[in-house]
């Protein structure tokens, strides 16, 4: 049975935050920097940065569970130390600190318990992405063209830093977008590359079942032009359905804003 993960549009753009968001200085525009790692087929089925893989959609794992352990984990580990270690009494300071631990923990509990779903959904198809919603806001459905990508800060020590976000329009927060590279423009790289569904679809195994339907389709709708830019290629299978596809348009370098970025041009029969 063919699996359908499409989901309703919930957030149309950002709001009156729109324009100040589109200055932001930690956005990673949608483009094709790299080319991406290859996403094989045992990767996919062993659950790992994605839980399904096809030419309409990918799926990644709900991350949601990570707070309430890690939260519930550190408050019951600062319980425990202090209820074995402790010699004195706790006064004033330490009874606020067990008061903020137990609070925590029980917070964790009850989350883990009454979340509601959540979802991490590329439909390549509709482009449209699905991302989680904060705590126990609903998840959040929007066109990819539309979402505002960024990279994170990290702390101090650069740790966690240059991780691909994607900022939330009901609240501003940031909820991560993982491709496994651990890199945001590597990231950002593969989704965009995937999104573009007037490209072939991204190197690896676990497109391979796919590829002969996703250029059939792409040559019945007269191959279309790229929905984004690319500074490398993007193939095709054969050198045959390369020869097919350049007759309706072909990749070449040029200069955009002082950068030599990759792109379309037409060539011969142009739909």
């Amino acid at each position: 049975m063919v699996k359908d993960f499409t989901r309703a549009i919930t957030h149309e753009n950002y709001g009156k935050a729109e324009s100040g968001l589109q200055k932001y200085y930690h956005k990673v525009e949608k483009i094709i920097y790299h080319t991406p790692m290859k996403l094989t087929k045992e990767e996919v089925e062993k659950g790992g940065v994605f839980t399904f893989s096809s030419d309409e959609f990918i799926t990644s794992p709900d991350t949601s569970n990570g707070l309430p352990f890690i939260v519930g984990g550190v408050s019951l580990s600062s319980l425990l130390a202090l209820f074995f270690l402790l010699k004195e009494e706790l006064g004033t300071p330490g009874t606020v600190y067990v008061c903020i631990a137990v609070t925590a923990l029980i917070f964790s509990i009850i989350y883990y318990f009454t979340k509601p779903p959540k979802e991490n959904i590329l439909n390549r198809r509709d482009g449209l992405i699905t991302i989680e919603g904060a705590l126990y806001q609903p998840n959040i459905t929007m066109r990819f063209k539309d979402v505002i990508c960024c990279y994170s800060t990290g702390g101090e020590n650069g740790l966690g830093a240059f991780r691909l976000e994607v900022i939330r329009p009901n609240n501003y927060t940031f909820a991560m977008l993982n491709a496994g590279d651990k890199d945001c423009y590597r990231d950002i790289s593969f989704f965009t590359w995937y999104m573009d569904k007037n490209r072939p679809l991204p190197p690896g195994s676990a497109f391979d079942p796919f590829r002969k339907k996703d250029f059939e389709r792409r040559k019945e709708e007269g191959f279309p032009r790229p929905l984004y830019m690319s500074n490398v290629p993007t193939p095709e299978v054969t050198p045959e359905q390369q020869k097919e596809r350049e007759r309706f348009w072909k990749e070449e370098f040029i200069e955009n804003d002082g950068v030599l970025m990759r792109h379309f041009t037409s060539s011969g029969v142009d739909k």
